[in-house]
């Protein structure tokens, strides 16, 4: 976390840990929307559950190479309760939509590894493995929804998600937006960030460059806010604001790096988004762009700017154009390195000479810079060189059969890459059965790392069995043949419920 001003501020790991006081905040979502639901007159309750367990090896790095095994257990649970507000008429059934309605959603994940791979990897390997397989119950969301309320208010309380263009974050508090007659759409939120260090939080978004200590585990505020035009049958627009941060309050009990305690207010994250997006020509033409600038390091981060074209029934052009650069959290060591956007281009043609038959090709390329290296004085032995390729496939789809074929080639700076796969489809049994096969087959060179030169194919084999309405056991099987390895079998299977029941008055 950067401070608030242009120098970064270094911060110690120390022994002392961080109130977590505010994370109670997190719960009156939750809390809320269970007393709402003990005084809903009918509402349908839905449960989804799946158990996944997976088994395979992995080599552990290090001149040993010992093959480790994991042996991988995954429950998810996912908890709904919809049509929490009765209907307004008494001929009703259910309420109308344009009426407004609460709802409550959740998702919880629960995981455990039984095998070797967490208990035998050693050193840097070992520091890894706990980080990503450190938790093992993670509430990925949970909130209550409001939707149309009088006509015009949306909202959640909880944990939450949000994309925003090209910038995705989650976090615990409120989320409110209000929809004007002038279809224009005011929204606002505030909370707290959600962190791997959170009672029940995960990691996936994490700011990256995030350091694994005490001090990065200080309760961040997040707030935002946001323009967009709403009900515009031909139109989308956005403009967001996001800022997330630590306040002094909440590192007092943390130690400077001259030992003194209380570490200063600091800027983790601060970005602008914007989206736009058209459908003209009854929706045959559809551009769109989205960008985020990063206010931390005054740049543009992100852009993308694509374009979708029906040109008949049966031919269709998509282009697209991306320019991006890593986004740190503003504390990190990684915003002082010169770091160069990617970008890439690529546009596809796709075909339908039929009701069963769909054609593409696409072209692929991808520009590589060195403009602040020559800057530095710097210059590198040649100069980086364009990266192009393409692919062709087709795909025939049946009613209880489907096949798709793919051939791809990439070549340029870094090296070159070429393979292609086959996915076929088949249900058979009353459509109770599918039966999934897949050759896949890569060749790769590295220009630079020899150990990064050689192949991979893989055949894979598996079957979805709907047991009965809603519960349906899945198992996939893979075999891979590289040059590291004379044999690699993987296997997974998962179980999935799904059930509803409808309590209350009909």
């Amino acid at each position: 976390m950067a401070a608030t001003d242009d120098a970064p501020v270094p911060r110690a790991p120390v022994g002392a840990r961080p109130r977590r006081g505010p994370w109670r905040a997190r719960a009156v979502g939750l809390g809320l929307g269970l007393g709402l639901f003990g005084t809903a007159q009918a509402a349908d309750v839905r449960t989804i559950s799946r158990t996944i367990g997976e088994g395979y090896m992995v080599r552990a790095p290090g001149p040993d190479g010992t093959l480790l095994s994991r042996r991988r257990l995954v429950q998810y649970v996912g908890v709904g309760v919809y049509r929490i507000l009765p209907p307004k008429q008494v001929d009703e059934l259910v309420r109308a939509e344009a009426d407004g309605q609460l709802q409550i959603v959740s998702s919880l994940r629960i995981r455990h590894d039984f095998g070797t791979f967490t208990r035998n990897a050693t050193g840097d390997a070992a520091r890894l493995v706990n980080q990503i397989d450190g938790r093992q119950i993670d509430l990925l969301y949970g909130y209550l929804e409001g939707r149309n309320l009088g006509g015009a208010v949306d909202l959640r309380a909880g944990r939450q998600f949000e994309m925003s263009g090209l910038d995705f974050y989650a976090f615990d508090g409120g989320w409110i937006r209000v929809r004007t007659p002038a279809h224009l759409a005011v929204e606002a939120f505030g909370g707290f960030a959600v962190d791997a260090s959170d009672i029940l939080g995960f990691a996936t978004f994490e700011p990256d460059g995030t350091a694994d200590n005490s001090t990065d585990r200080v309760t961040t505020p997040m707030v935002g806010a946001a323009f967009a035009l709403a009900d515009v049958k031909f139109m989308d627009a956005r403009f967001a604001y996001r800022r997330a941060w630590s306040p002094s309050s909440f590192g007092k009990d943390l130690a400077n790096p001259d030992g003194s305690l209380g570490l200063p207010g600091a800027v983790d994250q601060e970005f602008v988004t914007a989206t736009l997006a058209l459908r003209l020509s009854k929706g045959k033409v559809s551009p769109s762009f989205a960008a985020r600038y990063n206010l931390g390091t005054s740049r543009l981060d992100d852009t993308s700017v694509m374009l979708s074209w029906a040109m008949t029934e049966m031919h269709t052009v998509r282009a697209q154009y991306i320019r991006t650069i890593p986004a740190f959290d503003l504390d990190s060591i990684f915003n002082v390195f010169a770091i160069e956007p990617i970008e890439d281009a690529r546009v596809v043609y796709e075909v339908r000479p039929g009701p069963y038959w769909t054609m593409y090709g696409r072209f692929q390329g991808r520009i590589f810079r060195n403009d602040r290296t020559a800057a530095l004085g710097t210059d590198p032995a040649k100069p980086t060189r364009f990266g192009g390729g393409g692919a062709a496939g087709a795909s025939y789809r049946r009613r209880r059969f489907a096949a798709r074929a793919d051939l791809f080639g990439m070549g340029g700076e870094g090296g070159q890459r070429i393979g292609g796969d086959l996915d076929t489809r088949t249900h058979v049994v009353y459509d109770r059965l599918a039966i999934d096969g897949r050759l896949y087959a890569v060749g790769y060179r590295d220009d630079l790392v020899a150990a990064r030169r050689g192949y991979s194919v893989a055949l894979q084999a598996g079957g979805n069995l709907r047991i009965a309405h809603g519960v349906y056991f899945t198992v996939v099987g893979e075999q891979l043949f590289t040059r590291f390895y004379r044999s690699a079998f993987r296997a997974l299977g998962m179980l999935s419920f799904d059930w509803a029941v409808r309590g209350g008055r009909r």
